[in-house]
């Protein structure tokens, strides 16, 4: 049965067996795989088995979803992988759906209950860091700011009109 392993530290031997159609992953209880980091969404993405394959669709996440290291929004996850959510590394292991054959595997993993530092992952299965964070852009925050500082202008002008007798 193939599973879900974290590999990075704070994290590491948290795992989850793939046994439903869809499995959700991000950090809120409701999703079926919870991953309490602030790098993760909320509903970062969800693994689906179709027919032999384990497909990976990012569900709109803030930080993004990486398949060795290239952005996906939907991806096939192929055993011994290193799919990236934020900043959390996770490794597809075990048997793969019927009919599917690894190309290759690694039979040296290890749960290692203080974590582990990237710098000792096996080079060929680590995936590149990004920046821990992607800023959004928000026009419509910015016009509402910038149309309420003008109205605050424009009040104080009248007001002081006003008490200055100009508008008389």
């Amino acid at each position: 049965m193939p599973k879900l392993v974290v590999l990075s530290e704070g994290l590491t031997g948290r795992t989850h067996e793939l046994k439903a159609e869809r499995t959700t992953i991000g950090r809120v209880e409701d999703n079926s795989f919870q991953i309490p980091d602030p790098s993760v969404s909320s509903h970062h993405c969800e693994v689906i088995l179709k027919g032999t394959e384990v497909t990976v669709r990012d569900l709109g996440s803030t930080n993004g979803s990486f398949i060795n290291g290239e952005r996906i929004t939907e991806a096939v996850l192929k055993p011994s992988q290193i799919l990236r959510l934020g900043q959390v590394q996770i490794r597809l292991e075990g048997d793969t759906p019927p009919n599917v054959q690894p190309k290759r595997t690694f039979d040296h993993t290890q749960v290692v209950t203080q974590g582990i530092k990237l710098s000792e992952l096996d080079q060929t299965a680590r995936a590149p860091v990004a920046p821990a964070f992607e800023k959004k852009t928000n026009t419509k925050a910015r016009l509402m700011w910038v149309v309420a500082i003008l109205a605050t202008l424009a009040l104080v002008g009248w007001l002081v009109s006003i008490v200055l007798g100009v508008g008389k």
